[in-house]
């Protein structure tokens, strides 16, 4: 068996792999060890720039129709419990809005076509299986485990063992998306950072908790129990769906760091007391449906490719949930790197784009990394310090320190300004809209403007611009089929230039005179004023492509088919063709010696 690209690792990232490539009309043959699609809960954030790609798939509606309903998943709270023996239990310490709810809503619908959506790993896999299997250029091996990862000459050669024994399947390429398991290790590919942080324990069980939540507006609740250590010893507690029409969830998640007085690995009937522990309440009718032991690590591998062999997701890099970036990031590996691999293949002059991967991707991976880690450090921190709690502290001492924060005394007053403090500085987890949809390539496929001022080095606030490296701004258009994003408008493996209608002649002509291999991948759309009818090739806009393209009129927007901007003009220049071929040439260097 051969194929030009051998996914290894049939998860999120590894569907979504094979899906971006298939669309591209590139065959390949996905490599999973377990015989079907998770069945422990994991990632459940998708953020805006994730549910894009996931829509460029046609995979929209499926997402949204089987995601929380978005009145469920606005905002997240600590809690001393849900309940319990005295006044002190079940009280609520603090709410946020959170994820582009309440107050954020304006701000991310400004930002992008897509919402962000709640939806788990478990039900997220399904959607995404069904959809890759449907694509001819897809093959899903499943209870197939690759045991050997060999390079050989122009391609590579992986050793799978299934049901018939042990055979290869020769490719082309291989990307590596099993978690690290396996193609990491072959390729003697070692991960960097801090690792083991704290041990974890989740369960994923089913319980009726309708009457007992303190607030149905929340995904997220965050026990802060003095009885268990504080706030990542006390753990936490997320909705997983399915949800009936009122909004109400059939199961959940809870997670917890190990404490002292835990058993060594929790059992099911462990797992149950420590429930009833941490909720404060009887849950006479609780159905666990799996326990899984994990720690956290912010580790990043050390390079990305190996010859024919690249890393995505989490065989590329593990981050802590604290902030909801891990699986994003992934997905948005896989974004970066399916269009590079199906240009290499369709000419082979473009081999070089490959290099890019690396160069793009592994610094947002480490910047990622940090910042969840920096995260995690604080949700404990920042909120058990404005309380008064602290680690090896007497659990009455923790209670008494709650009291205070809940008395009208002066010192009580002040632990509330405090906590409000601290719930405020909580923005770089759940509202960290930059880190979220701003994340920038300084160099890679690209031409770097040097005219450009640099951007503030914020993760919280998303400041929509074409500078090269940055994704592009979303803008509403009006086409002749009706209303598209800036995001979406592009077509699959295709450049997009934006130009403005006056100028949509000359840089027509530009481009029509290059011979560079990906110049015939170039779509260009003329972006005409308002009150101008729409037609083949020409969009009108509402005026707020003009505030956010940045470049004049008669000037040009490049954009990549990852919808990032690979190159902008802001002014026609005497050349217009000289311009656009040196900017091709920089996005897309060509194999030396190759001809064109």
């Amino acid at each position: 068996m051969s194929a030009p690209v051998v996914i290894v690792g049939g998860g999120p990232v590894g569907l979504t792999t094979s899906l971006l490539l298939s669309r591209l009309g590139v065959r390949n043959v996905v490599l999973e060890r377990h015989p079907g699609t998770s069945i422990h809960p994991k990632a459940v954030g998708l953020n805006q720039r994730t549910v894009e790609i996931l829509r460029s798939l046609g995979l929209g509606d499926a997402v949204a129709a089987a995601g929380a309903p978005p009145r469920t998943v606005s905002r997240t709270g600590w809690y001393t419990s849900l309940g319990g023996p005295t006044p002190l239990h079940g009280r609520e310490i603090a709410v946020r809005d959170a994820w582009g709810g309440g107050q954020y809503a304006d701000e991310y619908a400004a930002a992008s076509p897509a919402p962000y959506t709640m939806l788990p790993q478990i039900r997220l896999e399904p959607i995404l299986r069904a959809a890759a299997q449907a694509r001819p250029e897809a093959q899903l091996l499943f209870d197939c485990e690759v045991v050997g990862i060999v390079p050989e000459g122009d391609g590579v050669d992986v050793v799978v063992r299934d049901a018939l024994g042990e055979h290869v399947v020769r490719a082309s390429y291989v990307v590596g998306a099993d978690g690290g398991r396996t193609v990491a290790d072959a390729l003697g590919i070692d991960m960097s950072g801090p690792r083991d942080l704290v041990d974890m324990v989740s369960a994923h069980f089913s319980a009726d908790l309708t009457d007992v939540l303190p607030n149905h507006e929340c995904l997220i609740y965050w026990f802060v129990n003095p009885d268990l250590g504080g706030s990542i010893g006390s753990g936490y507690l997320y909705h997983l769906g399915p949800w009936d029409d009122e909004g109400r969830s059939a199961e959940w998640v809870f997670a917890c760091g190990f404490g002292p007085d835990d058993p060594e690995r929790f059992d099911e009937q462990g797992m149950r007391e420590r429930l009833g522990r941490s909720l404060g309440v009887d849950l006479p009718e609780v159905e666990i449906h799996s326990i899984s032991h994990w720690y956290i690590n912010a580790v990043v591998a050390d390079r990305f490719r190996e010859g024919r062999c690249f890393l995505v997701g989490d065989a590329a890099h593990r981050i802590p949930p604290w902030g909801a970036l891990g699986l994003n990031t992934g997905i948005q590996d896989a974004h970066n790197l399916a269009w590079k691999l199906a240009a290499a293949l369709r000419d082979e002059s473009c081999e070089p784009l490959l290099d890019t991967y690396e160069q793009e991707r592994h610094a947002i991976a480490r910047s990622v990394a940090d910042s969840s880690l920096h995260n995690f450090a604080n949700h404990g921190g920042l909120i058990d310090t404005a309380i008064g709690l602290a680690p090896g502290q007497a659990a009455a001492e923790g209670w008494a320190a709650l009291a205070t924060l809940w008395s009208d005394s002066p010192e009580g007053l002040a632990k509330q300004e405090a906590l409000g403090d601290a719930v405020r500085y909580m923005d770089a987890e759940f509202h960290a809209h930059g880190a979220e949809n701003g994340f920038a390539y300084p160099t890679g496929a690209l031409v770097p403007d040097p005219e450009a001022q640099l951007l503030p080095d914020d993760t919280l606030v998303h400041r929509p611009t074409t500078r090269p490296g940055h994704h592009v701004p979303h803008a509403w258009l009006r086409t002749d089929r009706g209303r598209v994003s800036t995001v979406e408008i592009g077509e699959p493996g295709r450049f997009l230039l934006l130009v403005g209608a006056g100028a949509e002649g000359a840089w027509r002509a530009a481009l029509a005179s290059l011979s560079h291999p990906v110049a015939a991948a170039v779509d260009v759309v003329a972006v005409a004023p308002p009150g101008t009818e729409p037609g083949p090739g020409v969009v009108v806009e509402d005026g707020t492509w003009t505030r956010l393209r940045e470049v004049s009129d008669d000037g040009a927007v490049l954009v990549r088919p990852d919808t990032m901007v690979a190159w902008r003009c802001t002014a026609r220049p005497a050349d217009p063709a000289g311009a656009l071929g040196a900017a091709l040439d920089a996005v897309v260097p060509v194999k030396e010696g190759a001809t064109r």
